[in-house]
């Protein structure tokens, strides 16, 4: 029995090894399901459990023990990057400039500290690298500095400590990095109560989508051509239906214009008004005349791409209008909504709101697939070449004056590069980058497990002894002011001295702080999607300025390890 006993818990051997890490990946997942008062740590509890195994002797295959944890660092990262990618572009485009600023001046704000730190307290740069990404959440710049540290040290014994106690200070001051976030967020909506109302600003809704019908009162537009309305506003609309002497007329661009025609106009709230200012009127009316009653009645459908053959081609290409005498009005994607513009390109999985005849839009269907068989399956080939990819840009040396060794983007900065470009421009390229949520999110989860669960069974050996006898008890007091003192006073700036609301604020403050759990707490019970958009811009360029920010810091100063 004794012997059985051994050959689990400390044989070290390749099948010991992944059963250790499957129970302690089991074990934190289940743990993270439960909720006290509606606050999680989620699948951190992995981290924790392996921490604790290590800590009662469990011993496994060291160089195994790696492997898995930097792929599953790298699974997480990459799915997280194809996921973000094509509502990170589309979004920075339209309100995130300003947001992400804010989230880095936030994150200078923590490596700030961090150097402040260095000078008063006499403590290592391998514990405050460890206590800054637990005190921000953030596991992937902890790995980026680890590996870092291992280019830049040359004795063994040297990055052994340096990576575990970049570890074991992340373990000790996380837990206070997800509720010390959670502590300013209550205080700021006490402080600032009127701001919980407001309506946003930054993540303002002039960007969604809307469909107004309008009289053309305009003298100005008589006799012409529909083609032209785009050279005269200047804007990106589409008019969808128009009503003409009792008749239904579903435009083209060789369509003439009328005085008093009625048309249904698909368009940005932004470009209401100037709309307006073009047709001449704008009818409120709720009967929309009662477009569909004709005797060939159109129709509006949501069809879904899913043929090879649309991947990545422009809707222009398509000619839906001259072949069909059908109207693309919108397009979601990734539940964003998208005026269907001709350069845009489509992707797989993305939802065509198409108006026209029923007969028409079912010849339309055939084109673009709207099957949902064909994304039934993830395509597993874009998965393993991006992940290569990822791995090839983060071997990449960068040689910058005052480093000891050159920088390399790694496996945290590499994939997710990687994955933002795929998921945003693949389709460009004809490829099929189209991963189900539910497929994406297991990837991110067991990516995630695997890399905390051998993080914490390869670092916990040595951690009650740091927290009791060694800094432990140091790193989580200065890690509770890392989390705390720069999201108080970036949130008291932005929510006194800007426009932005309470909404936007959490969402911008939990994204570059890496915190979901508080960003949960935040959106629950509540139908505004402003701290998910909010946290969605800011997050993917918080966790690549970090993973860089980490690596340069080891860099610049090794001799501080």
């Amino acid at each position: 029995m004794e012997a059985a006993w051994e050959a689990i818990w400390s044989s070290g051997t390749p099948i010991q090894t992944i059963l250790l890490l499957c129970v302690v990946c089991a074990v934190g997942v289940y743990l993270g399901k439960a909720k006290i008062k509606g606050f999680t740590l989620g699948v951190t509890w992995v981290f924790f459990v392996g921490i604790l195994f290590a800590h009662f002797g469990a011993r496994v295959n060291g160089d195994m023990l790696r492997v898995i944890q930097d792929f599953g660092l790298i699974l997480f990262i990459y799915a997280l990057g194809v996921q973000v990618g094509p509502g990170f572009v589309s979004s920075f485009r339209q309100h995130g400039v300003w947001l992400n600023l804010w989230g880095l001046v936030l994150i200078a704000g923590g490596f700030a500290a961090l150097f402040i730190l260095l000078e008063t307290t006499g403590l290592d740069l391998s514990g405050l690298i460890g206590t800054l990404s637990g005190a921000v959440t953030n596991t992937p710049a902890m790995a980026a500095a680890q590996q870092a540290a291992t280019t830049v040290l040359s004795d063994p014994a040297e990055i052994l400590r340096s990576t575990n106690d970049m570890a074991i200070a992340t373990a000790i001051t996380y837990p206070m990095g997800v509720v010390g976030v959670i502590l300013v967020l209550a205080l700021l909506k006490r402080l600032f109560p009127h701001k919980t109302d407001q309506h946003s600003t930054l993540v303002d809704k002039e960007s969604q989508h809307t469909a107004r019908e309008y009289v053309v009162s305009n003298p100005a537009l008589d006799g012409q051509k529909m083609s032209s309305l785009q050279d005269i506003l200047g804007g990106h609309f589409i008019v969808s239906r128009l009503f003409r002497d009792g008749e239904y007329i579903t435009p083209t661009k060789d369509t003439l214009l009328h005085t008093g025609d009625h048309l249904r106009v698909a368009s940005e709230r932004g470009d209401v008004e100037r709309l307006t200012y073009l047709f001449g009127t704008v009818e409120d009316r709720n009967d929309e005349l009662k477009w569909d009653n004709d005797r060939d009645p159109l129709v509006m459908q949501r069809l879904l791409v899913t043929k090879e053959s649309c991947n990545g081609v422009k809707l222009s290409q398509l000619r839906i209008r001259s072949r069909f005498d059908v109207n693309i009005t919108r397009v979601t994607r990734n539940g964003m909504e998208l005026v269907a513009r001709p350069n845009l390109r489509l992707h797989m999985g993305d939802r065509l709101s198409a108006v026209g005849r029923e007969k028409d839009i079912k010849e339309l269907a055939n084109l673009v697939g709207n099957e949902l068989k064909p994304l039934d399956t993830p395509y597993v080939v874009s998965i393993f070449l991006g992940i290569a990819l990822g791995c090839l840009l983060g071997m990449i040396p960068v040689y910058l004056p005052g480093l000891a060794a050159p920088l390399r983007l790694g496996l945290a900065g590499g994939p997710i590069i990687v994955g933002i470009l795929m998921g945003a421009y693949g389709p460009r390229f004809k490829m099929n980058i189209y991963i189900t949520t539910s497929a994406n999110l297991m990837l991110r989860n067991l990516g995630l497990a695997l890399f905390l669960g051998g993080l914490g069974l390869s670092s916990g050996q040595h951690f009650w002894e740091m927290l009791v006898n060694g800094p432990g008890l140091e790193w989580f007091a200065w890690g509770t002011v890392i989390t705390i003192v720069p999201t108080l006073l970036v949130g008291l700036v932005v929510l006194k001295w800007t426009n932005m609301s309470y909404n936007v604020a959490s969402g911008m403050l939990t994204g570059a702080m890496a915190n979901p759990m508080a960003l949960s707490l935040v959106s629950d019970g509540d139908d505004d999607d402003d701290p998910t958009i909010s946290y969605a811009t800011v997050y993917p360029m918080a966790m690549f300025a970090r993973v860089i920010l980490s690596q340069l810091v080891v860099g610049l100063f090794p001799g501080l390890l």
